[in-house]
Order: structure tokens, then C-alpha cells, then sequence
């Protein structure tokens, strides 16, 4: 076996001899495989929405790109929701749950993505608690964790803590003047 020292590299790297060397821009990334046959339009719909939870959206968009034509995608999407395979109320429901300890504006924005449409993310946020219990819960946990730090700062850290989390600036102001209330905080207008 031969050492071998390559242009720029501060190792010495055994080489074989007769093993060729390519540099690294040289090299092809590797493509994803691909099979020369496509599923039928029904079966990978099917296989996608057993995957994970998707949107009428997300499966439309995920079978375009895939090149399935549209009038036969949206017949597929149809017949998912007849046999209750495929259900926005239950995804944005879902959603909403899995982001409890968010706001209203993050999970909106959540739903919005994933093409729910605005009467399913009204339903999804009204059965969740109110918003200004899920800051307190997640501002309560936040305080915790801060331990024993100036007022001062632990509202900021507060305020910075549950604006990052979607909560509206109402709320927020009301919970951080609630927990740190008689300290002497400066509170951000």
C-alpha cells in the first residue's frame, strides 16, 4: 500500500495503487432510485396517506409532482374522502393538538400551510383551551426553567419566549404582567 497525498487535504491517506482517485468535485451525488414502474394513481395515493396524516392539499400537490394528471387525482381525492381516508377536519383537529402549547397565530399558520382551508382552522383552535391558559401553562413552564433571575429579565425572557411561540401581543403582555406581577419589571409597549 502506497501513502498518498492529496492536493490540499493535511493528511496522508493510504491509497492503493491501483485504486483511482477522483476529486471530490469531480464525483456525481448519488440519485434517489427510481423505479421504471409508476404505482397506479389509487395505490399510492392510498400508500401516502397510510405514511402520515396529509391534507386534500398536500396530496394534490404531492401527486402533481409526481405527474399524475389532475382530473384523476382529484377523482382519487374525492373517493379517499368518501371511504374517510382523507379528512381536513381531523388533520387541522390534529394539528391543533400536537401544537397546543403554541398560539392561535402559530397554529393558523400551521394549518394555512398545509392548504386547510379557514372554517376547519376556526374549529381546530375552538376546541383547543383558551389561548391565554396556553401561554400561562407555557410561560409558568418557562419560569420555572429561568430559576431565580432579575424581574426585569425574566419578563423579557418571558416576552421573547411566548411571541416565538405565535401568541398574540395582548396575551402575552397580560400573562408576563401576571407572572411578574410586583416585581419592578419594565414592561415593552
Amino acid at each position: 500500500m502506497k501513502a498518498t497525498v492529496f492536493e490540499g487535504a493535511p493528511l496522508y491517506l493510504p491509497v492503493r495503487a491501483s485504486m483511482p482517485v477522483k476529486p471530490m468535485a469531480a464525483r456525481q451525488p448519488r440519485q434517489k432510485k427510481t423505479s421504471a414502474v409508476q404505482l397506479p394513481l389509487e395505490q399510492r395515493a392510498v400508500k401516502l396517506v397510510a405514511q402520515r396524516m396529509r391534507s386534500a392539499e398536500e396530496l394534490r400537490k404531492k401527486l402533481a409532482s409526481e405527474g399524475y394528471e389532475a382530473d384523476a387525482i382529484e377523482k382519487t381525492i374525492s373517493r379517499l374522502k368518501e371511504v374517510y381516508l382523507l379528512d381536513d377536519r381531523k388533520m387541522a383537529a390534529a394539528v391543533g393538538r400536537y401544537y397546543k402549547d403554541r398560539g392561535d397565530r402559530f397554529i393558523k399558520a400551521k394549518l394555512l400551510h398545509k392548504g386547510i382551508s379557514a372554517e376547519e382552522h376556526a374549529q381546530a383552535i375552538d376546541e383547543l383551551p383558551d389561548e391565554l391558559e396556553r401561554a400561562l401553562a407555557a410561560a409558568a413552564k418557562k419560569l420555572r426553567l429561568l430559576g431565580s433571575v432579575e424581574p426585569q429579565l425574566a419578563a423579557r425572557k418571558l416576552w421573547q419566549h411566548l411571541a416565538g411561540r405565535g401568541f398574540s401581543g395582548a396575551t402575552v403582555q397580560k400573562v408576563v404582567r401576571q407572572l411578574v406581577r410586583g416585581h419592578d419589571a419594565e414592561f415593552p409597549d
